[in-house]
């Protein structure tokens, strides 16, 4: 018998804690908010928007919306709920980019057959790191959910290096030709802290538009600049480098507010 009114009770408390914590449905009976355990994916939702509000100002040219970044500087971004009010989150890029042109010129060396011709060749390489990891609080209990947290960011961009490399030696061109080899350009490393809040509606189950702000301090390191030049110096028969400086080393600090590039966010939990 005791067993029994144990059972009751136990029933009976978890019925009042269901009710007085209802999980929002729509009409079948799907549940509209993220749980414990869904994953988050983002995405830009100023081109959906865009087309949407062409569609009723008679825009001749309403082009079809595509998928672009929920987070600043092309990065990717995504969420894990670690509970229905908490959820970790990042964003992450990381480019590699190569650049090769080439272009035909006359071959300058003496003996070279007419109308013959080398390959002048330039290369770009650039490197590009950006993320950012923080944890996120969320509000509410209807289909519009305000949420604040926190981000660590961290960015580097090497800045477009550039080399190049020419089919006539120097020696064969007139004299007095200087002509660049490469150019290093400025790297630049940032690390900061910005605190953050938005808010979310659920336009369907597992679907929210939504927007943030933030504010935080932030610190950036930023490498000098140089350009490498050559010429030929017919009386040693040497060529001889110079390098020269294009821009200085650089540090500073911010504290400021951002809107993280006015970016819209279309939020997808699954």
């Amino acid at each position: 018998m005791k067993n029994i009114l144990l059972i009751l009770f136990t029933g009976s408390i978890l019925s009042v804690s269901a009710q007085l914590q209802p999980v929002l449905k729509n009409k079948r009976g799907i549940n509209i908010l993220p749980e414990r355990g869904d994953y988050c994916i983002g995405f830009g939702a100023n081109p959906l928007l865009d087309y949407i509000g062409n569609m009723f100002n008679n825009s001749s040219n309403n082009n079809s919306p595509g998928a672009s970044f929920a987070a600043p500087n092309q990065m990717l971004f995504g969420k894990y709920m670690k509970s229905a009010n908490i959820a970790y989150r990042a964003s992450f890029r990381f480019a590699i980019i190569n650049n090769t042109s080439m272009v035909n010129v006359a071959d300058m060396r003496p003996d070279a057959p007419v109308n013959s011709q080398v390959i002048d060749e330039q290369k770009q390489r650039s490197t590009i790191l950006g993320l950012a990891v923080g944890i996120e609080k969320r509000k509410g209990s209807t289909r519009l959910q305000g949420f604040y947290g926190a981000d660590f960011t961290l960015g580097y961009n090497s800045g477009s290096n550039t080399k190049f490399e020419y089919g006539n030696k120097l020696e064969h061109l007139d004299t007095g030709i200087i002509r660049v080899t490469k150019i290093r350009a400025s790297s630049m490393f940032t690390i900061g802290v910005r605190g953050f809040a938005g808010v979310e509606y659920f336009v369907a189950p597992r679907i929210s538009v939504g927007g943030e702000l933030g504010y935080g301090p932030s610190v950036y390191v930023r490498s000098a600049a140089e350009s490498t030049t050559e010429r030929h110096d017919f009386s040693t028969a040497q060529t001889v480098e110079e390098k020269s400086a294009l821009s200085p080393k650089a540090k500073g600090f911010t504290l400021d507010t951002d809107n993280y590039n006015g970016i819209l966010k279309l939020l997808f939990y699954f």
